[in-house]
């Protein structure tokens, strides 16, 4: 299973790549949003890679994140939804917007993306609602990542609530009182502590 791949980008093809590693050409389908933060072709480049095996094909698709990957394999753990359709929502919708909608249920965000009725949403919706804070979490990795400037500690912890639709303010005075009372913690547990809190207020 090809996992990670970094050599020359050869060819950009509507939503594929052709890299070309050690004479080798692999072929991958990628998210818009990868596709417009890689360097121009002729250039080396760095892809995190899931392997699809079917029977009678082996597809990759490469990201320029782990934490794109890790989403892309979380939209591909809800039934009836496949690589391509996991492809066309990340490139439709962010990871925030995905967030917030699932903290909502809100169909109407999933229906935007072409190809999706409400059925799938419904389906999308359900499968995600127990998730809503892992993808917060990778909303805020990939904001992070997004960064010029390196994130001040706890921003990420700050981005997690904003993503889930809380006012900036709130979410910095949620994220300083569940740092306060959880010291040390990871992101997931500030997140629950903060989302806590803020419902208690």
């Amino acid at each position: 299973m090809i996992a990670y791949l970094r050599g020359t980008l050869l060819v950009r093809d509507g939503d594929g790549v052709l890299v070309v590693a050690h004479g080798v050409g692999y072929e991958l389908r990628m998210p818009a949003s990868a596709l417009a933060r890689l360097a121009p072709s002729g250039t080396e480049v760095e892809l995190y890679v899931h392997t699809s095996v079917r029977e009678d094909a082996i597809d990759l698709y490469g990201f320029g994140t782990l934490p794109e990957r890790s989403l892309f394999r979380l939209l591909l753990g809800v039934p009836k939804v496949g690589p391509g359709l996991a492809l066309l929502i990340m490139s439709a919708l962010s990871a925030a917007e995905m967030a917030r909608a699932v903290q909502r249920q809100d169909h109407a965000v999933f229906t935007r993306v072409k190809g999706i009725g409400k059925k799938t949403a419904e389906n999308l919706l359900f499968h995600l609602k127990d998730r809503a804070l892992e993808i917060a979490a990778t909303a805020a990795e990939l904001e992070a990542e997004d960064r010029v400037i390196s994130p001040p500690p706890g921003d990420e912890l700050v981005a997690a609530l904003v993503a889930l639709g809380y006012r900036a303010a709130q979410a910095e005075d949620a994220a300083q009182r569940a740092r306060d009372r959880l010291p040390g913690a990871e992101l997931d547990p500030l997140v629950r502590e903060a989302l806590r809190l803020v419902r208690q207020a």
